[in-house]
């Protein structure tokens, strides 16, 4: 009975992971990619009817061109779990956190569900060295 019931309040093991470094290093003025990807176990997918979208928000600091993405923005729009790269620049010097919110269908069997994932980076910024005279 006892082990009935700690079953009974177990989480299930999630299908899907949403995976971005907790750090990317880069130097003052340089620009340098954030890799996103969306991993899913066998038998689920990512829906190709529903939309995905990626909204980034930066911390000040560093810039980030596109601030919302999709999937025509994914590295191969038609692969089937879709991989996301986001250049960022690097402005000023210090650690500054990318605040990512990712939307998607996943789908298993017959039936999918939405996701709402939220994640973070942080940009470690140096100085870049000065030039040599």
């Amino acid at each position: 009975m006892v082990l009935a019931a700690s079953t009974a309040h177990a989480q299930p093991t999630p299908n899907w992971e949403v995976k971005v470094p907790d750090k990317v290093a880069a130097l003052q003025g340089a620009t340098v990619q954030v890799p996103i990807t969306i991993a899913v176990d066998r038998g689920f997918s990512i829906s190709k009817d529903g939309p995905i979208l990626i909204d980034l928000a930066p911390a000040p600091g560093i810039t980030i061109k596109k601030r919302r993405l999709g999937r025509a923005e994914a590295v191969d729009p038609e692969a089937d779990v879709p991989r996301f790269v986001v250049p960022v620049r690097a402005d000023a010097t210090g650690d500054h956190a990318v605040r990512l919110r990712i939307r998607l269908w996943l789908c298993g069997g017959r039936s999918c569900r939405p996701l709402d994932v939220k994640r973070q980076t942080m940009v470690t910024v140096t100085p870049a060295d000065p030039p040599t005279p």
